[in-house]
């Protein structure tokens, strides 16, 4: 075999071995962000949850606000009254006074409910806080061995790149260019042996007069049935 393919076939092994290298990196990918996913939904769920608490926290200051303000309205409906010595009088205090209390009564049932709701809310906010945590823990040790395989393919692809660089310097610039722009639509395998006067890849028949050209001068040849190229393996 001609020294100049000897050489390219040796780009391609190495080729081969980055692309599986890159495979291997690319299947990381989905698995990172599926953790990511995951963490993303809880955390959601509990800046949700703590926002619904916030706001029900908020209304129930503004209740206790506005039973401060119908207690005073109570108390000086109910003075008035103590002071009315007058029947007809009496008779217009004591409705305000029933409104009053009224008023009372209905904002103290609101603060009771919104405690209720409240409760519930901050109970729903533990557990969230306790499913985040939860998954952060188990998620750690994925994260980890995934940052670790990462980084180990990471390392392996950079001394297979450096292995290709050394090996291409030996290829003839033409042959490597031809084989380059190929190798950049295919991601594969691009040199292919004749095999019984035939591509191996298509079996598209070459004609004789390339094949003693390929033989003698260890030329290149571009298959027309595939497009890939042929070189003569004796």
């Amino acid at each position: 075999m001609h020294p100049d393919v000897e050489a390219l076939l040796l780009v391609q092994t190495d080729d081969q071995q980055i692309f599986a290298i890159e495979a291997k990196l690319a299947e990381l990918g989905p698995r990172i962000e599926k953790l990511a996913r995951e963490r993303d939904r809880e955390l959601g769920a509990l800046a949700q949850a703590r926002q619904a608490l916030e706001t029900e926290e908020r209304r129930r200051r503004d209740f206790e606000t506005r039973l401060a303000h119908h207690r005073q309205l109570q108390e000086r409906s109910q003075n008035q009254l103590n002071a009315i010595t007058s029947p007809r009088e009496a008779t217009a205090a004591m409705a305000q006074a029933e409104q009053t209390r009224r008023m009372v009564y209905d904002s103290e049932r609101d603060i009771e409910t919104l405690d209720r709701r409240i409760a519930e809310l901050r109970r729903d906010v533990e557990e969230r806080e306790s499913a985040v945590a939860t998954l952060e823990r188990t998620q750690q040790e994925a994260r980890t061995s995934l940052d670790a395989d990462r980084a180990r393919l990471d390392d392996e692809l950079r001394v297979a790149r450096s292995h290709r660089d050394d090996k291409a310097r030996h290829v003839q610039r033409g042959q490597l260019q031809r084989y380059d722009r190929i190798l950049a639509k295919r991601r594969g395998q691009v040199l292919f042996p004749l095999r019984a006067g035939s591509c191996s890849n298509c079996d598209t028949v070459i004609p004789v007069q390339r094949r003693s050209s390929m033989t003698s001068t260890g030329a290149l040849e571009v298959c027309e049935g595939c497009g890939m190229l042929l070189y003569a393996s004796e």
